[in-house]
């Protein structure tokens, strides 16, 4: 029983001072009695404390907007085709066909080939003598007392030279000719022709499109701009009060 009132006891003890350590500080500042430095937590008297503007995170509830797609019910005009039957007339015809004869001629060409003797004259290149007297020596063997000697005498002589020269000459080729002749052939023959023949006459009817207007309900796709809020972090400015030296640090 004792050592349970000495535990209690002892626990007493720590709750009061955990109280004390949580309610004593507040009670102080409450009465002014001392004030810490937002940026470090030391605790400095009021008079050495100083106003300094700082850059904090702060989460900032922004309204944006937003395209949505959104489909309004609208009143149109439309236009549509319809039909109308419309009478009208023709006429039925029939096409006889029949053979009608007709005489037709045609133009006929004979040909005929043939050799024909033509006369030809030719001149030709060539050598033609051409005589002349020529004065030479010859030798001619005389008698004398002191015997048989040679003795030379000058003579003409008669020679020819060959000299260029034509000669034209008649003869005759073969050569082929064509002979035309031409002949009118007529003959006869069908033709066939056609006829056209009313048999009836009647009355139809025809569809023609004709064009409508009407006024209808659809449904149209737009755009619209709806406003949604998001949070985001901005740096925003805030006045704390700090020790002089945290002062000028803090920028």
């Amino acid at each position: 029983m004792k050592r349970m009132d000495a535990v209690n006891y002892h626990f007493g003890k720590l709750i009061l001072g955990f109280l004390g350590a949580l309610v004593l500080p507040v009670m102080l500042q409450a009465e002014g009695l001392f004030h810490r430095c937002e940026h470090c937590g030391k605790s400095c008297q009021p008079h050495t404390l100083v106003e300094k503007t700082i850059m904090c995170p702060v989460q900032v509830i922004e309204t944006r907007v937003k395209p949505c797609l959104v489909e309004k019910c609208e009143e149109r005009e439309e236009k549509y085709t319809v039909f109308k039957c419309v009478p009208d007339k023709r006429t039925i015809k029939k096409e006889c066909c029949y053979l009608l004869d007709e005489v037709k001629s045609k133009e006929i060409v004979d040909k005929k080939c043939q050799l024909v003797d033509i006369e030809v004259s030719r001149t030709k290149n060539v050598l033609i003598p051409a005589y002349e007297m020529v004065e030479t020596c010859v030798q001619k063997e005389v008698c004398t007392e002191c015997g048989p000697i040679c003795v030379e005498e000058r003579c003409l002589q008669e020679k020819a030279r060959m000299a260029a020269g034509t000669c034209e000459e008649k003869d005759t080729d073969k050569q082929l000719v064509f002979l035309e002749t031409k002949k009118d052939f007529f003959y006869c023959v069908k033709t066939p022709k056609k006829h056209t023949i009313e048999c009836a006459k009647e009355t139809f009817y025809k569809l023609e499109p004709v064009e409508k207007t009407r006024k209808v309900q659809v449904m149209v796709p737009k755009i619209e701009y709806v406003p949604y809020e998001v949070e985001v972090t901005k740096m925003l400015p805030k006045k704390i009060l700090c020790c002089v030296p945290c002062g000028k640090q803090v920028r």
